[in-house]
């Protein structure tokens, strides 16, 4: 593999990617469960739950004169094989539909791992196999029966596999036993051998490669052939699990003659590879998963390739592939902006804020941290525990919205009322006319969330949930909205300002409401001054709002920074700021019962809701920005 594909390779397989992936697994699966693995070990596979997958397997996506051949074949534009990023994608994609559709189709763990008439390793293998090869043709044809454009895959999936310059040679261990080494001098089973992957050879052209030339079978194994291909190919498109294991079984038995009775092992690597594997049915490793899955029943219309009746079929136009590769480019984009992007930290100084005399020493950081993609799940877990609350905050917001805004246009001749600044336009163009539609109001929203120690535990928790629901509300409203932690270190002459989510954030940004945290002071006077510049800077809103929450009194251990002088310092700060046209909202976490946070913040903010139940926190802060609205 060359310098430029092995670099292509290590940004396509980052966390980012691998999401996207995953997230697609899921979907398609219907299983929130379903986790997606990067591996480089030329395999895919599934055990019901896991999918494993292998974007480099054979390096085909660096294979261009196979990849060329593929794109022609499917008629497909050479933007696929021209591009390394693009060919990454669709063997990928091609391999986690496939594995997807076996974890809703296929029986985990594979029958014939129990199977009592396969009482020799060898028996088990070659049932494995027909099982494998009926089991992936019914899976593909279900693909394209019953879904939109998942046949463009599974289809470069199967043709790129004939045309790859190198095959993997297969996981299995290439050394057998010394029975099967002293089997192989028998000329007699070496026959019955050479049969049986003849057999299976032909059964996997019949119902996987169709578009490849017949194989021509050998006068020994035509009678064994006639009788198991009318089972076999029924047996493809058989709509229960159990059904299609039926058929696998009556077509074991009739090759059961040619079976030696031995303990021996099957030289099946050019099989394997045709096959893309084994380990999804391999019935002598077992499975990797811990519970029996059972595949659901579906009817199936057509094959891959052809029509039930065996008659070649042409596949779907390429425009849906092209709309596809689009995306492919945006998520590209967005992957490498994430693997280039370190985080960084600006830093100002308390001097550089108007009004701020007592923190004109006090450095302030600005840290925009890297996004770090492990946070996912968490994420994932925290969204899908409110997604009731999140869409039922998003009905209640939607309604807000659809109502009438009025607005103004000028330039008319004609209208309800005249402009006296353009009087002087010689066409006369100085009427206006008011109009009524629906908008989405102009508003800002900063959510500044007291990151001290007094913070630890379930206030934090809660803080962070209640972010990630305002987050995903205002998202979808498309409000404007950034959430930002702060605190100040305790000896120390500065505050951290930790912005958690930046107004038009990225997607993957949300994943940093995870990393928020307790500890440290609080300096609420400058974080206050550092927040109405931020949001002026970034939002030319006509309504700014920043909300506060907060559990007490600004203190600062540096300069003895304690009330009555930081509690006077940051009313004048909230003042000020309303004064110059940012309103600035507080919400005061007490315990249960209690209002002591709320009577010595109610001295700061002139606007403060109280929050003694931590699991109102979320509605009472959508409430509030519902009222704004």
């Amino acid at each position: 593999m060359r310098k430029e594909a092995r670099e292509v390779l290590r940004q396509f397989q980052c966390d980012y990617i691998r999401i996207l992936e995953e997230t697609f697994a899921q979907t398609l699966s219907e299983n929130e469960q379903v986790r997606l693995f990067f591996i480089n070990e030329n395999q895919a596979f599934t055990d019901g739950r896991n999918i494993i997958v292998d974007p480099a397997c054979d390096e085909l996506f660096c294979d261009r004169p196979a990849l060329e051949k593929t794109c022609e074949y499917l008629h497909w534009p050479a933007t696929v094989s021209d591009d390394l990023w693009n060919a990454l994608r669709i063997i990928t994609r091609a391999q986690t539909i496939h594995e997807c559709l076996h974890v809703l189709y296929t029986d985990f763990p594979p029958k014939a791992m129990s199977e009592p008439i396969c009482h020799t390793r060898l028996r088990k293998k070659i049932l494995a196999h027909i099982d494998n090869i009926i089991e992936d043709a019914y899976i593909e044809a279900v693909g394209c029966s019953v879904y939109d454009n998942l046949e463009f895959y599974l289809r470069f999936g199967r043709v790129s596999r004939v045309f790859a310059s190198h095959p993997s040679e297969g996981t299995a261990a290439k050394s057998l036993k010394d029975e099967n080494r002293k089997a192989k001098t028998d000329p007699a089973i070496r026959r019955q051998m050479a049969l049986i992957m003849e057999f299976l050879n032909v059964m996997c052209t019949d119902l996987l490669y169709p578009m490849l030339e017949p194989e021509i079978l050998s006068d020994e194994l035509k009678p064994f052939v006639e009788q198991a291909k009318p089972l076999y190919m029924q047996g493809s498109l058989a709509p229960s699990p159990d059904e299609r294991y039926a058929f696998s079984k009556q077509v074991f038995e009739i090759i059961l003659p040619l079976i030696p009775d031995i303990e021996a092992d099957l030289e099946d690597d050019e099989l394997k590879q045709r096959l893309g594997g084994e380990k999804t049915h391999d019935a002598l490793s077992g499975s990797i998963g811990t519970e029996p899955h059972k595949g659901r029943t579906q009817q199936v219309t057509t094959r891959l390739f052809t029509d039930a009746e065996g008659h070649k079929r042409e596949g779907p136009e390429v425009d849906s592939l092209m709309v596809m590769l689009a995306q492919f480019a945006r998520d590209r984009q967005v992957a490498i902006r994430i693997l280039s992007d370190e985080g960084h930290t600006i830093v100002t100084r308390g001097a550089d804020y108007e009004g701020t005399v007592m923190h004109r020493g006090i450095r302030i950081n600005e840290l925009h941290p890297r996004v770090n993609l492990q946070l996912h799940k968490a994420y994932t877990n925290i969204y899908s525990k409110y997604r009731l609350n999140i869409n039922s905050y998003n009905g209640r917001f939607e309604q807000i919205l659809k109502t009438q805004v009025s607005s103004r246009e000028t330039g008319y001749k004609f209208g309800s009322g005249i402009l006296s600044a353009r009087l002087g336009d010689p066409q006369k163009r100085y009427w206006y006319r008011n109009v009524n539609g629906i908008d989405v109001p102009e508003m800002a929203i900063l959510l500044l969330i007291d990151g001290s120690g007094s913070m630890r535990g379930m206030r934090q928790k809660s803080a962070m949930m209640s972010a990630v629901i305002l987050h995903e509300v205002l998202r979808q409203q498309g409000i404007l909205h950034a959430i930002v932690e702060h605190r100040a270190g305790f000896t120390k002459p500065e505050i951290d300002v930790n912005i958690l989510v930046d107004f038009n954030a990225r997607e993957e940004e949300k994943y940093n409401l995870m990393q928020s945290g307790a500890g440290g002071d609080n300096r609420d006077a400058l974080a206050l001054y550092w927040a109405e510049r931020y949001i002026n800077r970034h939002c030319h809103a006509d309504s700014r709002w920043i909300i506060v929450i907060s559990d007490g009194v600004p203190a600062h251990d540096y300069d003895d920074y304690y009330p009555p002088v930081s509690t006077k310092d940051t009313a004048n700060a909230v003042r000020k700021i309303m004064k110059r046209g940012t309103d600035v909202i507080a919400i005061s976490l007490d315990d249960e019962g209690s209002y002591e946070c709320y009577d010595q913040l109610k001295e700061i903010y002139p606007h403060l809701i109280a929050c003694n139940d931590l699991g109102r926190l979320t509605g009472q802060l959508l409430g509030l920005i519902a009222k704004l609205l």
